[in-house]
């Protein structure tokens, strides 16, 4: 089945453009607290797409992400599909101490990793080969640095990690987000708010969806390419509803994922039962898989604008 939502996430996984980052005044008034970094994702990564480690900060001090490098070049006989260099993991935070008036200093307390690192195994012709987070490696002191902190007083180490790209403005004095820096490896996150990500993600989904439903109300096509392409519709819909689903794991509590699931799980049997009184009167007929996919993107995308408004909140 085909996905196309890949470029899309990229998109937003590199987004740089970050705005409302919280109240500068506040936390110059006050000792800085975790929750200002309330849906704020942070990324390490090579800018191209090749390598990233993804870091989420919860109020209470954990975090959690992960690390990938894929490498499909590099290929044996028993992982046809490539490597994949990899690490999930999850810790926590010291309280941050004020370094100056535009950082605050902390330490990593603890991390753990899902996969025991330099260890390796093959799953579905994928040779994965598990690491430790790159640029939480070797920790020691890590500076969180606020926005609209002047670039002049930025590390040169930190800049050379965030202060590039496509979507940087070369113009730029002050920095338009949070950044971590890994002082001891000279390794910078740049952030970005997870809400506006999302919207750039569905600005892209609508925008894809609007030439699939242009293209099945308007081309002269075959059943076969009705089935396809709103299967390729509800898929792109599908798509966007798991990439919301995960960005609501990451950022919510335990108990408040527990009632997610729980309403989540509800919809899910409402919406197969939506799907199966759309098809019952074209069963074993050519129209059949185009009207349930239609009648599923439908459901979907309104599920997908339900989760967006959850995530903000």
């Amino acid at each position: 089945m085909k996905r196309k939502m890949a470029a899309f996430m990229l998109a937003g996984i590199l987004a740089l453009s970050v705005c409302g980052c919280g109240s500068r005044a506040a936390q110059s008034e006050e000792e800085f607290s975790f929750a200002y970094l309330k849906n704020k994702k942070f990324y390490f990564s090579s800018g191209a797409g090749g390598w990233a480690t993804i870091l989420i900060i919860r109020p209470d001090g954990s975090f959690s992400g992960e690390y990938y490098d894929d490498n499909m070049g590099d290929a044996g006989e028993n992982y046809p599909n490539g490597t994949r260099y990899q690490a999930e993991f999850n810790g926590i935070f010291s309280q941050p101490v004020k370094a100056d008036d535009n950082a605050y200093s902390m330490q990593i307390k603890q991390i753990q990793y899902e996969q025991e690192p330099e260890t390796e195994e093959i799953k579905d012709g994928v040779r994965y080969c598990y690491s430790k987070a790159h640029g939480l490696d070797d920790a020691g002191n890590i500076l969180l640095y606020l926005p609209d902190t002047p670039l002049s007083e930025l590390p040169e180490g930190l800049k050379s990690w965030i202060c590039s790209g496509a979507l940087w403005d070369e113009n730029a004095e002050k920095l338009p987000f949070y950044a971590l820096y890994n002082e001891t490896t000279q390794c910078g996150f740049s952030s970005s708010d997870i809400t506006e990500d999302a919207k750039q993600m569905l600005a892209a989904v609508e925008e894809q969806a609007a030439l699939l439903e242009n293209s099945i109300a308007r081309d002269p096509l075959t059943q076969t390419e009705y089935n396809e392409k709103t299967e390729e519709l509800y898929e792109l819909w599908d798509d966007a509803l798991n990439w919301l689903w995960k960005a609501l794991k990451e950022t919510k509590d335990s108990a408040s994922m527990e009632t997610l699931t729980a309403q989540e799980r509800e919809w899910i049997s409402s919406k197969e039962q939506k799907i199966q009184e759309a098809g019952a009167g074209y069963e074993g007929g050519t129209m059949y898989f185009m009207i349930i996919n239609q009648k599923a993107a439908e459901i979907t995308k309104d599920r997908v604008y339900e989760l967006l408004s959850l995530l903000s909140v």
